[in-house]
């Protein structure tokens, strides 16, 4: 019932920012424990992972949600329910990979942005995040790129061609890579880059102009 009700909001704009208006004021454990109601005991989350290497430094699409009061910042993506209301376990009926489906579903409706995923980069388990405190996540991070290429990604979102399409995102940014640890990062988002993602693509952390916080990370986690 619950789970058919957060779908039945999410349908109707208005509504939808209005409950993300009250969202917003819920003290952590609450919105955890609501979450927790609707995703039962896992919630698993599709994570893009879109870079313009073309650039110095380099530059990684972030976005901004709405409905958070802390951590606000993060990478684009989406979750998926641990147990369907649906009869099709594949959204919108497709025999692709279900998780990698809904990630370019979730990139599409949320951004208003077709992506290409070209690997998994990592999975991690996450069993507490402090923003929203409830059940325990899995979190799959993918390399994406723009179906119609960075350089047009990044021309539609200079001119304002490109902005969010649904009410939980308020800003959509090509971030440098040095300023990303900066931003009000998600616990999780913020964990993947200053753990994990310097170890995946090294090559990004290993100029100067990365930056001394990242590229000592970098060192640090190698040895």
């Amino acid at each position: 019932m619950l789970a058919w009700l957060a779908h039945f909001i999410e349908r109707h704009p208005r509504l939808h920012r209005g409950a993300l208006a009250v969202w917003r004021r819920f003290p952590p454990r609450v919105a955890g424990f609501l979450k927790g109601l609707l995703t039962r005991h896992w919630m698993v989350g599709a994570v893009a992972v879109i870079i313009d290497e073309g650039v110095s430094p380099p530059e990684i699409l972030l976005v901004h949600h709405s409905y958070r009061r802390t951590g606000a910042w993060g990478l684009p993506g989406g979750a998926l329910e641990s147990i369907s209301d649906h009869d099709d376990n594949h959204p919108d009926g497709s025999t692709d990979n279900v998780i990698e489906t809904a990630l370019r579903r979730e990139v599409w409706e949320e951004l208003g942005i077709e992506i290409e995923i070209e690997q998994m980069l990592r999975v991690e388990a996450v069993p507490y995040v402090a923003e929203e405190p409830g059940p325990y996540r899995l979190d799959f991070y993918f390399r994406c790129r723009p179906e119609h290429g960075i350089d047009l990604l990044r021309a539609d979102l200079n001119a304002g061609r490109i902005k969010p399409r649904s009410p939980e995102i308020s800003e959509i940014r090509l971030v440098p890579l040095p300023d990303v640890l900066q931003l009000d990062l998600y616990s999780s988002d913020n964990k993947f880059f200053r753990e994990t993602f310097p170890l995946l693509e090294p090559a990004l952390f290993t100029s100067s102009e990365a930056g001394p916080e990242t590229a000592e990370n970098l060192s640090r986690i190698a040895h």
